[in-house]
């Protein structure tokens, strides 16, 4: 079904984003090119223009196939270190390393911690890799080239901790 020609679908006003079989949405034309382009929104991802509408892949929409172009913001020529690190209870194991393993170089360097040499974003590794998981799943990226993290399903209150001490200037004395 890749090789198939795209479709021409009017230019739609609302779209239905298909995820895990539940359809989500409305969302706009800017706001789907937003997911397209935080990695949200893969090539692969089921789209339609009505709730209960045909699904098609985002990739073969030709109003969206445009927006899966590289983007510097997702994709940088600049190659960075980035750590990941995992916890999985659902059993996603597979589809995760998959994922994981498609976005760089990775290396394995402890259970559930792993080295990956990525031109991606610590985002879009983030919107990729949250694809495959389930509830009560989580993970931590960690963009060391760039100084950077991005995080799934940690919880609101580590959400606050971490934004925190993330944005935190140090005092005089810890400089």
């Amino acid at each position: 079904m890749s090789d198939a020609a795209p479709i021409q679908l009017p230019t739609a006003k609302r779209w239905w984003v298909q995820v895990r079989g539940k359809p989500y949405g409305p969302y706009t034309s800017e706001q789907l090119s937003g997911f397209i382009n935080e990695g949200r929104v893969r090539p692969s991802t089921q789209v339609s223009d009505a709730e209960d509408g045909v699904w098609i892949e985002a990739r073969r929409v030709i109003g969206l196939s445009h927006a899966f172009r590289t983007d510097p913001a997702n994709d940088s020529a600049e190659a960075a270190n980035v750590f990941v690190h995992a916890e999985i209870f659902s059993g996603s194991w597979q589809s995760f390393m998959a994922a994981l393993e498609s976005m760089g170089s990775v290396c394995d360097l402890a259970p559930g911690l792993w080295l990956v040499r990525t031109r991606f974003s610590a985002g879009v590794i983030r919107n990729t890799l949250s694809q495959t998981l389930e509830r009560g799943d989580r993970f931590v990226v960690i963009d060391a080239t760039r100084d950077r993290l991005a995080w799934f399903n940690l919880g609101p209150e580590i959400d606050v901790k971490i934004t925190k001490v993330w944005n935190t200037a140090l005092r005089p004395e810890q400089r």
